[in-house]
């Protein structure tokens, strides 16, 4: 199973070689589940031509500081992109802007939250599995998504945030929280924007919930993994046996 990891935002620079990369973190998170797994990263963030929809057998999208209403040079293809693997049925999981941004592809909305902020670890209801969110989740987020696409439904979310994790009719299955994050990580992300990007108060209080509530992103990785098992498996055999492999896709080229 190859599955591509994008890097829509980076780390920043000081904290990269004891955190890694955001695609470092989720395959962190992700492989113990899934150990048949080949991952790659594509960089749409630095520039990095984005592949052909049918290149791999599943796709996840990373977060970002930026927004995706921000309109970037490499937002309009990624959500071009987007839609052709929706097309081929290649599964699709997104994490914070990639949640956001799948919205944005597939005809929802997304923009600034007006309750401002979610920051450190908050609890988190959902239909997927008493399991999965059992304990809290990590945030750190301004945006939220206002309007569903027509073929997406609400499956969980917080207080502060509704609309907090997306399934679709097809192969597609989004998150507003952090899955892949550790808690030193979303502490030192608190530290360093208080005061500045982010409001005192909203990152006090976050430090106070790194704190007092548990976190255990493990169950989610194996329904994620399900997720992604239960949608290449089929088309992977099918393609062996029958000898016949992905054609190169013309309709997106690369940037």
């Amino acid at each position: 199973m190859k599955i591509c990891i994008f890097e829509n935002g980076l780390v920043p620079d000081d904290l990269k070689p004891v955190h890694g990369s955001y695609p470092e973190m989720i395959m962190r998170w992700l492989s113990p589940s899934l150990p048949e797994a080949i991952f790659h990263s594509c960089s749409p963030v630095l520039g990095e031509p984005l592949p052909f929809p049918d290149t791999y057998d599943g796709y996840i999208l990373s977060g970002s500081r930026h927004s995706s209403y921000d309109e970037l040079l490499w937002m309009q293809p990624m959500r071009a992109l987007l839609r052709q693997v929706k097309d081929i049925n290649r599964p699709i999981f997104g994490i914070c802007f990639g949640h956001q941004i799948m919205v944005d592809a597939f005809g929802g909305l997304t923009q600034k939250a007006k309750n401002g902020w979610g920051v450190g670890v908050q609890k988190y209801y959902s239909s997927l599995s008493s399991e999965c969110f059992s304990t809290g989740a990590f945030v750190f987020h301004q945006d939220q998504v206002a309007i569903l696409p027509p073929e997406a439904k609400v499956i969980g979310g917080s207080e502060h945030c509704p609309n907090g994790i997306i399934q679709y009719d097809f192969p597609a299955l989004s998150v507003q929280f952090h899955p892949e994050f550790s808690r030193e990580y979303v502490r030192e992300l608190a530290v360093r924007y208080s005061g500045s990007t982010i409001p005192e108060v909203t990152c006090r209080s976050a430090i106070n919930s790194l704190d007092e509530i548990s976190v255990d992103s493990s169950p989610l990785a194996a329904y994620v993994t399900d997720f992604f098992r239960r949608w290449t498996e089929p088309s992977q055999v099918f393609r062996h046996s029958e000898g016949i492999f992905p054609a190169t896709s013309t309709s997106v080229g690369r940037n």
